[in-house]
């Protein structure tokens, strides 16, 4: 990304259209060609020409803008001769509102940022949007997880408005939502133009504007009662051109609420958002759109009247989807390599050749600074050095929202947080398989407790507050770290520890590669899929533990996963238009139960709190658990936890097995790993009598008194003994709010 600095004005010579203006500055070429057309700016007037064979562009001063002006060559907007000279360029409706730039030369300073927009693009059909690429605050997690935030890409028409009023413009126009051939369109965005070259036929436009206009963050929290922060300034820095995409940056300088206009040395926190324009002329036309269909999940386009599923393009000339990974440590890279190698063994099945390529930019490479995750130009790995978030790994995409055609991805990877704390939890596993060895039950779940409650509060700590960003009145913002469809969590299953015989460097390497297929698959347009586990084999083996990697599972299962024969029958279909063959294989995020009264309707074994090919077994499995903490069953000494320190896993276990219950007479038939097992009813018309029981033979089980009158002392009988009553109180107060059981029922014999 060049940096100009905002006393030049970047005029690109006619050409071939299509392929526009080169960068500007310190520019990244093809890595093809590994030619650098870099110009670094001083504060002295700069006029030079670079380009290549095909196109030349012309950086010009601000006084050789003025001599311009002086001789005619430069037309003021002001003049007759201005509005003579466009009057056939195609025009808006209306005249345009909101231009904050004058059009007086002589109120060009040094805050201007000029760019020479070719007459001939006047009229054609663009692409728009912008993603926040960049929070300098390195430890606010509320602040870092607004990165990659973006705006659906909006279809827009460049229009002149206002010709023959002080204030004309480039107006971008378009139609915000519902979109179709004869949707309204809108004024969106103005580009102010301050002059036209007659002779070069292009037109001036003050970008400079647009740091005001596009100021994303006093747009999302204009009181600073979310950030605690307000914007000091907000301007126009850069600006770029290639792959026939016109990319600008706006910073946003901000600074604490409380700060007064005499204080010194204030911490200032800096926002910087990538719009871009691309010319549709830049998408594949060959592309062929495709429609939703039942069995397999795809995201699909937002702003069309009829959403197409979205996918990158495969026909581009047999030509690649290439990944920039950036700063990912050299004992996880061959990880990431082979992520999208296995991706690509997909593609081969499906297109009979490879897909995806890749090359690694380490943290000290040149290139780590031009190549930016958000910059629609690429599509960039990044092993997230510079911010915190509140997720593990995130795998947005933006696409055609036409066609459904992704043009550019990302995938951000929480690397730091997660090392340090999946390093924890296997050293932590490991002295607790060793206590359990030695008889020392009660120290390794004063451990596991330990631990539990240190994730417990950092997890709590990372419940962010939930923005909502607009540009405008009626253009949302998509804060990708807050969709449920995106949302992917840094743990699952505080209990669980890792299996005895698998070593770090190994647990760690597969848990990358299912993290990262897990995102890709996301960037190439797949959802969640949470019946994937509903295919576990139950061999724990690698690749057995789910048909999708697409699925949520927890810590001591997601390092088995990997692609399956979901993820490949979905591929088939988006990527080859191949008809699923298995269409109760999928379900999503907005297919699980929420409520009461979807709980009712929805399957239970629509669930991301399960693991296994029986949830039920494994919800059963969870309370056991929950049992075993609260009396210590396996020692006589006094437990270590508490009913409050186990609710979040109770409650999780509660609902899934009360799920059941609710849905059995709705959904009981669509059902495939419950019925048939042993002592389970044969009739859904039995199941809720059949998930008390349950309940209550886990609550009830006299056993458990028998292990109670064993303990050590009698403080260690009533700690265990209260533990136990609040459970079942706690459970039976639940199931009650369900209106599924009476606490009544919850007594036992």
């Amino acid at each position: 990304m060049k940096k100009i600095k905002t006393s030049v004005l970047a005029i690109c010579a006619l050409g071939v259209l299509s392929t526009a203006c080169v960068n500007v500055g310190d520019v990244l070429t093809s890595s093809k060609s590994k030619k650098s057309n870099r110009i670094t700016n001083t504060s002295k007037d700069v006029n030079a020409q670079i380009g290549d064979d095909k196109v030349t562009l012309q950086v010009i001063s601000k006084s050789m803008f003025r001599q311009e002006s002086l001789t005619e060559k430069m037309l003021s907007p002001n003049s007759e001769q201005f509005v003579r000279a466009l009057r056939d360029v195609p025009q808006g409706y209306e005249a345009a509102e909101n231009v904050t730039a004058s059009s007086s030369l002589s109120r060009i300073s040094e805050d201007t940022l000029l760019l020479g927009f070719p007459l001939g693009l006047v009229g054609e059909q663009n692409i728009f949007g912008g993603v926040i690429t960049e929070v300098s605050d390195l430890k606010n997690e509320s602040l870092g997880m607004l990165k990659l935030t973006d705006l659906s890409p909006l279809h827009v028409k460049t229009l002149l408005t206002g010709l023959d009023t002080p204030t004309p413009a480039i107006t971008l126009v378009g139609c915000a939502s519902e979109c179709s051939e004869s949707s309204q369109q809108h004024a969106l965005i103005n580009l102010p133009i301050v002059g036209f070259n007659q002779e070069a036929q292009m037109l001036v436009v003050d970008l400079s504007s647009l740091g005001h206009e596009l100021d994303l963050m006093s747009m999302l929290d204009p009181s600073g009662e979310y950030t605690k922060l307000k914007t000091v300034s907000s301007t126009t820095t850069t600006f770029d051109y290639s792959f026939s995409t016109l990319v600008f940056d706006v910073a946003s300088r901000m600074v604490p609420v409380d700060t007064k206009p005499e204080d010194t040395n204030v911490p200032v926190t800096e926002f910087k958002v990538r719009w871009y324009l691309k010319l549709n002329s830049g998408f594949n036309p060959a592309f062929t759109s495709r429609n939703m269909t039942k069995g397999v999940g795809y995201f699909t386009t937002e702003r069309s009247s009829e959403p197409k599923i979205t996918r990158f393009s495969t026909t581009n000339d047999g030509s690649s989807v290439h990944y920039y990974i950036k700063n990912v440590p050299e004992m996880w890279k061959k990880a990431f390599a082979e992520s999208l190698d296995k991706w690509n063994e997909e593609f081969r099945k499906t297109l009979s050749r490879d897909l995806l390529t890749y090359s690694f930019i380490d943290a000290n490479d040149p290139q780590s600074n031009e190549i930016v995750a958000g910059d629609i130009r690429y599509n960039v790995i990044e092993w997230d050095l510079k911010n915190k978030a509140p997720y593990g790994g995130l795998g947005p995409s933006m696409a055609n929202q036409f066609s459904g055609e992704i043009f550019s991805a990302n995938v951000l990877i929480q690397g730091p947080t997660i090392i340090d704390l999946y390093t924890k939890w296997f050293n932590i596993s490991q002295e607790v398989h060793s206590l359990k060895r030695n008889g020392l039950a009660k120290e390794a779940n004063e451990m596991i407790k330990g631990f539990h409650m240190e994730v417990d509060t950092l997890m709590a700590q990372r419940k962010q507050h939930q923005f909502t960003l607009k540009l405008g009145k009626n253009l949302e913002m998509n804060i990708n770290a807050q969709k449920i469809e995106l949302e992917d969590p840094m743990v699952k299953g505080h209990f669980d520890l890792v299996p005895e015989d698998v070593d770090y460097k190994e647990y760690m390497n597969r848990y990358f590669k299912e993290m990262l297929k897990h995102e890709l698959g996301h960037n190439l347009g797949l959802r969640h899929n949470f019946k994937g586990n509903l295919g576990d084999n139950q061999s724990r083996t690698y690749g057995s533990v789910s048909r999708s990697v697409m699925e949520y599972l927890s810590r001591n299962y997601l390092y088995l996963n990997t692609i399956g024969v979901y993820d490949s029958m979905a591929i088939a279909y988006g990527y080859a238009g191949k008809a699923p063959k298995h269409l109760d294989w999928f379900c999503t995020d907005e297919d699980q139960a929420d409520s009461l009264e979807t709980m009712a309707t929805k399957s239970p074994e629509c669930s991301s709190s399960d693991n296994t090919s029986d949830p039920y077994s494994y919800f059963e499995g969870r309370i056991k658990r929950a049992i075993d903490l609260l009396v210590e069953t396996g020692s006589n000494t006094a437990p270590v936890w508490k009913t409050s320190e186990v609710k979040a896993q109770v409650s999780s276990a509660i609902k899934g097995l009360a799920a059941y219950a609710l849905s059995a007479e709705n959904t009981g038939d669509s059902w495939t790993n419950f019925f048939g097992k042993a002592n389970r009813p044969d009739d859904k018309k039995d199941v809720k009598d059949y998930v008390l029981a349950t309940l209550k033979n886990k609550l009830c089980d006299p056993s458990l008194q028998d292990i109670i009158a064993a303990k050590e002392s009698v403080e260690a009988q009533e700690l265990a003994s209260q533990n136990l009553v609040e459970l079942r109180n706690a459970i039976a107060a639940s199931t009650a709010q369900l209106k599924l059981y009476t606490v009544e029922q919850f007594k036992c014999n």
